[in-house]
């Protein structure tokens, strides 16, 4: 079965109607490297799509993301990124407020997280996908500006 018939059976079994811009902005996500912009996806998908428009690519992330189809990446002032969630390796991610580098963060590490925060605070995370922010390796070890 190929990659975009898979992905639209997956939207159509989460209860979501499979649409051309849909399954191609899934397809397009899905084939890119790394996390993207909008306008990433929308450069890759506008070809397969000559209507497209980046009003249409930020409603159609919304609904993937609402299907579960999608992870959003939020990295400060920077741009809103996705991925395709990949469900063979949950994991979450730390975004360094300097240099902006992205790194993953295994899903058995934020379990344990969510496990001693239920535990001092009797709240349940419920997200699989987080994002934290900090100071990569590098970034910590420069002098603060002055």
């Amino acid at each position: 079965m190929s990659c975009g018939k898979r992905l639209a059976e997956q939207l159509h079994e989460r209860g979501y109607r499979v649409t051309a811009q849909r399954t191609i902005i899934l397809e397009t996500i899905a084939h890119m490297e790394n996390h993207i912009s909008a306008q990433q996806v929308y450069e890759g998908a506008r070809e397969r799509l000559p209507g497209l428009n980046l009003a249409t690519v930020y409603r159609t992330v919304e609904s993937l993301k609402g299907a579960g189809m999608i992870n959003m990446l939020s990295t400060g002032g920077e741009p809103m990124r996705f991925s395709l969630c990949d469900p063979e390796h949950p994991h979450s991610h730390l975004v360094c407020r300097e240099c902006g580098s992205i790194f993953e963060l295994e899903a058995e590490e934020i379990e344990a997280f969510a496990r001693r925060v239920e535990e001092t605070t009797s709240f349940r995370i419920d997200s699989v996908h987080l994002t934290l922010e900090g100071l990569c390796q590098i970034c910590k070890q420069k002098p603060a500006a002055s």
